[in-house]
């Protein structure tokens, strides 16, 4: 472990790089909680990474217990204010942040590559703002095994095929009240109707390419949402919320294309000029959670 307490760490500020290369080795590890800077501060500069892989700890086959590496890991809570996150595990068995109870993003910049799950925790997983981009490259990008709420900020969760997913919950409460949320994998937990205040699209393809754009516009022809899949697909589900979805509205979703000018956050374009490609479906959002196709099940309560 590069930085290890049996009690809480509290880092405020500054900068702070760890890079484990140790079997199952940690980055940032503690047995208590971990806060990371402050309500209304510019926060720390974190960096950390494992290179180190797995080890059996006991058993065989579906009833090994396996020691992972994790870039930061917590017993209690887990909660980030603010700061700027690069975050990578390259091993099987590697996580990116997680909490063995709740894990909270109040703000923040957040760049998660790892071979598990990006952000993983035990009870509950709650997102209030930040720019948060989670990357896995053989489980899910954000796990929770308890509820999941998102309330701000603009969240990306790339999980790989099925069954992994971008957001994952297992069958509890998926609430969203607000920001932009963006997730593509194999599948996709589903949001409940009953706790969501903004509305959702659950799309589903049976094939995606990496690099392909993706488009939903109104029947206007304003754009709602742009995004550039980060891989391929042999069967994906996208889930996508943000408050420009509005209620009882008729939508397009266009595949390819091209995109110029704009802002570009990890494949999500603001401000950009979309040409369209192929006109693939059209839909309408009646309900709160609008599922179009198959979302290959997996995920929260039913939206309706």
């Amino acid at each position: 472990n590069c930085k290890k307490s049996n009690g809480n760490i509290h880092i405020t500020n500054g900068t702070v790089t760890m890079k484990s290369t140790g079997s199952a080795g940690k980055g940032i590890s503690a047995d208590g909680e971990i806060v990371f800077g402050a309500v209304n501060a510019e926060g720390p500069v974190v960096d950390a990474t494992t290179t180190g892989a797995k080890f059996l700890v006991s058993g065989h086959g579906e009833n090994a217990e396996y020691a992972n590496p994790k870039a930061i890991k917590c017993i209690g809570d887990l909660t980030s204010h603010s700061g700027t996150f690069t975050i990578r595990c390259t091993q099987d068995g590697g996580e990116g942040m997680e909490s063995k109870d709740v894990l909270t993003i109040n703000g923040g910049i957040y760049d998660i590559e790892t071979y598990d799950d990006a952000i993983n925790a035990a009870n509950q997983v709650v997102i209030n703002g930040g720019y948060i981009y989670c990357y896995s490259s053989g489980n899910d990008g954000i796990d929770s095994n308890g509820t999941l709420t998102v309330t701000g900020g603009i969240v990306i969760a790339s999980g790989t095929n099925s069954p992994e997913e971008g957001f994952d919950c297992d069958r509890n409460t998926f609430s969203i009240t607000g920001g932009v949320l963006i997730g593509t994998g194999g599948s996709s937990s589903t949001p409940t109707s009953s706790a969501c205040s903004q509305r959702s699209v659950l799309y589903s393809a049976s094939s995606a390419t990496s690099g392909n754009l993706i488009n939903i516009q109104d029947a206007n022809g304003t754009n709602v949402f742009t995004y550039k899949l980060p891989r391929s697909y042999q069967t994906m589900t996208l889930l996508f919320s943000s408050a420009d979805l509005k209620a009882n509205t008729n939508y397009t979703i266009y595949t390819g294309g091209s995109i110029s000018g704009g802002e570009d956050f990890h494949g999500y374009y603001t401000g950009a000029v979309y040409t369209p490609g192929t006109k693939t479906t059209t839909f309408t959002t009646s309900s709160m959670v609008t599922t179009i196709g198959s979302s290959g099940g997996g995920g929260g309560r039913p939206g309706h």
